[in-house]
């Protein structure tokens, strides 16, 4: 029996581990509201606070200047390294704070810890209040909504029907739950460039969906399956592109917001696979042939 075969006799039994996959996410995010009061760790752009750039060629154990920084302000502090990404040369870090109180406190701490005079050639500053952090934040959200809510819109108004329409919904909406699940999961904190990579997941995720959709109604050369797997050679070709793409992006730029915009973007696309062609083609599937 060909792989085509076995998926066309047991595509309902396989729609069930995007399900449950989906199942799992939202316990995640559950579990990440219940604990925090939100579904994301936010970062400074977001939530407000201090983000502190120092440039030094010193080795710093960042772990070990969280612990002593936080103990000295009494706050939570997180430390990104920076690093040449052609010589893996430190280059120095960012530190970020929640307290725009503590400007002058952190830079004396910093001093202290790093053994080093901060000046304006090797120390940098931007400040985010916690209203304008929180504001950007619904902003965002409500950026998302709305883009969401249009592709809802152009999908019914493309396919007129009802079950493949909410199919590639639910295929977009599948991608953003995991997404956030996942960088939730490796402890992530989202920048604005990160709410902004969400906004582009949901582009990514209908291409593949409208193709697939699109192939398996408005086609009718050949049989169902020989359609199918056409229209996932084409999507599985843009797909594994598009993660080649941000993996050499993520592993090349020095960029801390490029990096967390490959990655989001390439977390998507690995459970875009999942939810276009084990969930979304199932879907369309089983439609087709109950309309028969």
């Amino acid at each position: 029996m060909s792989l085509k075969d076995f998926y066309y006799k047991h595509y309902k039994k396989i729609m069930l581990i995007p399900f449950a996959l989906f199942v799992i996410f939202l316990i995640i995010l559950g579990m990440k509201f219940a604990q925090t009061g939100d579904i994301i760790n936010k970062d400074v752009s977001l939530s407000g606070g201090i983000s502190a750039t120092v440039y030094t060629p010193k080795s710093i154990d960042a772990q070990k200047l969280e612990a002593s920084l936080a103990e000295q302000l009494k706050e939570q502090v997180f430390i990104t390294p920076l690093k040449d990404y052609s010589t893996n040369e430190n280059k120095g870090i960012i530190v970020e704070i929640s307290n725009t109180n503590l400007n002058k406190e952190l830079k004396q701490a910093l001093e202290k810890n790093l053994d080093l005079t901060l000046t304006q050639d090797n120390y940098s500053v931007e400040e985010t209040g916690n209203s304008l952090g929180s504001s950007f934040y619904k902003e965002m959200l409500i950026a998302i909504l709305i883009a969401f809510i249009l592709m809802g819109v152009v999908i019914f108004i493309t396919f007129k029907t009802f079950i493949p329409s909410i199919a590639v919904i639910f295929s977009a909406l599948f991608d953003i739950i995991a997404v956030i699940a996942v960088i939730d999961f490796i402890g992530l904190r989202v920048s604005t460039a990160g709410i902004s990579a969400i906004l582009l997941v949901i582009g990514y995720s209908v291409d593949t969906d409208v193709l697939l959709t699109t192939r398996l109604l408005k086609r009718r050369e050949g049989n169902l399956m020989d359609r199918a797997v056409g229209a996932m050679k084409t999507g599985l070709t843009m797909t594994i592109t598009t993660i080649a793409a941000v993996t050499a992006g993520y592993l090349l730029t020095n960029s801390i917001v490029f990096k967390q915009i490959f990655l989001i973007i390439g977390i998507a696309c690995i459970f875009d696979i999942i939810s276009t062609y084990l969930m979304n083609l199932g879907i369309l599937l089983w439609y087709i042939e109950k309309k028969k």
